[in-house]
C-alpha cells in the first residue's frame, strides 16, 4: 500500500528526521496475522495516483521499519532504526507491505481509522496468500481515503496547515462564474479566509472572507474570460495560516457571437474553416432544436448562400476530447427554420460530416451543439470546415 500526504498538510516548520509513525486503530482489533510490516518512505511531487498501476518505483523509497507491530489500546507505533530525512519541499509517500500470508479476518480500512482526503491518494492491493514483491507490485485499487498518523519527529509548523483546495484545481480553465469553490478541512481549523484576485497574491474581488465551512462561491459572479486568483488560508485560535500558495484559474469565456442563429457567422468564401474555442459557453435559447425529427441542443450557428453545388459540413475536435455534437443544417430563416439533414453518427470526441445539395439563392444555417435531445447538455472546443464539392 502507498499513501501521499502533501507538504502542507504536514506542515512541518522546517526540514528535519522523521523518526517514526503512529497508526490507529480500533482497541479491541485483532491483527496477529497482519502484525509483520515493512514500511517504506520517500520524497514524490504526486498528489495522486492516476491508475491502479501508477505505483511509486521502490527504487525511489528507503526502506525505514521491517519487524512485528502490536495493538497498544488502539495505537500502532514504529521506531525508525535510521531517521528519513524529510526536505519539507516535497510531498511524502509512505508505503507498507504486509509479510505474512495469513491476514486477519478484519480488512485494513475496517480496523485502522482512515479519513476522507485528495481523490486515489491511497494505492493499495490486498489478496490472502499472497505476499508482494514492491519491485513488480501488480495493479492494485485506489482510493480516497488514507491512514490517520502521526508524523513523529518533525517540528509542527507554528501556524495551522494550509487547506487543500479540491476544486478548482490550479491552472483549471472555463470554470464557472459563480464557482462551486471546496477545500479539505485542516485539523484544529476553527474558521477560514477565502481571498480572490485578479491578480497573483491579489484581494481586489473577495478580500479575506471568513467562512466556516469547508466551501464557498461568490455571492457576485465573477466576469467571463478572466484570470482569477484564489487563496484560501485556515485560522486556528485566532493564527492564520502562512505562505499559502494561489490556485490560478480562468472563467468561462463570453457568450459567443454567434450563439443564437440570428448571429450566424457567413461563410463566403470555400474552403471555410472556424475553430470555436468559447462553445462552452454557448447558451441553448429557446431550448432544444426540434426541427428535424433527431432532436438536438442549441449550439452555435452558421450561414452560408447555396448556389446550386454540393457542400460538405465537417465538425472535428482537438485530440481528447469528449465533447459529442451533432450536426444540424436548416433553410428558411431563423424565425421559421425548416429541416435539410442532420447527422449524429459517431460518440464522443467523434468527427461528423454531412453533405447536402444546395439551391442558388437560398441560406442555409448550421447549428453545431450537443447530441442531447431532451436536455441542455455543454457544448466544447470544435473546428468547423465547410467545403464546396
Amino acid at each position: 500500500m502507498q499513501q501521499l500526504y502533501p507538504k502542507q498538510e504536514i506542515n512541518a516548520n522546517s526540514a528535519g528526521n522523521i523518526t517514526g509513525l503512529a497508526f490507529y486503530l480500533d482497541s479491541s482489533a485483532t491483527i496477529g496475522d497482519s502484525s509483520n510490516w515493512t514500511v517504506y518512505l520517500g520524497h514524490t511531487t504526486k498528489t495522486a495516483f492516476i491508475s491502479g498501476t501508477d505505483w511509486i518505483p521502490a527504487s525511489q523509497l528507503t526502506q525505514v521499519f521491517a519487524g512485528t507491530v502490536t495493538n497498544n489500546n488502539g495505537k500502532v507505533e514504529i521506531s525508525f532504526t535510521t531517521p528519513f530525512a524529510y526536505n519539507n519541499v516535497d510531498n511524502l509517500v509512505i508505503a507498507a507491505k504486509e509479510n505474512s500470508q495469513s491476514i486477519d479476518i478484519n480488512n485494513f480500512d475496517e480496523v485502522f481509522h482512515v479519513y476522507d482526503h485528495i481523490p486515489n491518494s491511497t494505492l493499495y492491493y490486498k489478496g490472502d496468500q499472497m505476499v508482494i514483491d514492491p519491485v513488480s507490485p501488480p495493479g492494485g485499487i485506489r482510493a480516497n481515503y488514507k491512514s490517520a498518523i502521526t508524523i513523529l519527529g518533525l517540528t509542527s509548523s507554528t501556524t495551522p496547515a494550509c487547506p487543500f483546495v479540491v476544486y478548482p484545481i490550479n491552472n483549471a480553465q472555463s470554470i464557472p462564474l459563480s464557482p462551486a469553490i471546496k477545500w479539505f478541512p485542516v485539523s484544529g481549523a476553527d474558521s477560514y479566509r477565502v481571498s480572490i484576485g485578479t491578480t497573483p497574491g491579489g484581494v481586489d474581488v473577495i478580500n479575506q472572507q471568513v467562512v466556516t465551512t469547508t466551501d464557498f462561491s461568490p455571492s457576485i459572479p465573477l466576469n467571463p474570460g478572466v484570470n482569477y486568483y484564489l487563496r484560501v488560508t485556515s485560522v486556528s485560535a485566532g493564527v492564520n495560516s502562512s505562505a499559502c500558495t494561489d490556485i490560478a484559474f480562468k472563467t468561462v469565456p463570453p457568450i459567443p457571437v454567434n450563439d443564437a442563429c440570428s448571429g450566424a457567422l457567413l461563410a463566403s468564401s470555400f474552403p471555410y474553416t472556424y475553430t470555436q474555442n468559447d462553445a462552452v459557453s454557448a447558451t441553448n435559447n429557446a431550448g432544444n432544436i426540434n426541427v428535424c425529427s433527431d432532436a438536438m441542443n442549441d449550439g452555435t450557428w452558421f450561414k452560408f448562400i447555396g448556389d446550386g453545388s454540393q457542400y460538405t459540413i465537417k465538425a472535428t475536435m482537438p485530440s481528447g476530447s469528449t465533447f459529442d455534437p451533432q450536426i444540424g443544417v436548416y433553410n428558411g430563416n431563423c424565425n421559421n427554420l425548416v429541416c435539410v439533414n442532420t447527422v449524429d453518427n459517431g460518440g464522443g470526441g467523434t468527427a461528423e460530416t454531412i453533405t447536402i445539395p444546395t439551391v442558388a439563392g437560398t441560406d442555409y444555417y448550421i447549428n453545431i451543439g450537443s447530441y442531447e435531445e431532451t436536455i441542455d447538455a455543454p457544448e466544447d472546443i470544435f473546428t468547423i470546415t465547410i467545403t464546396k464539392l
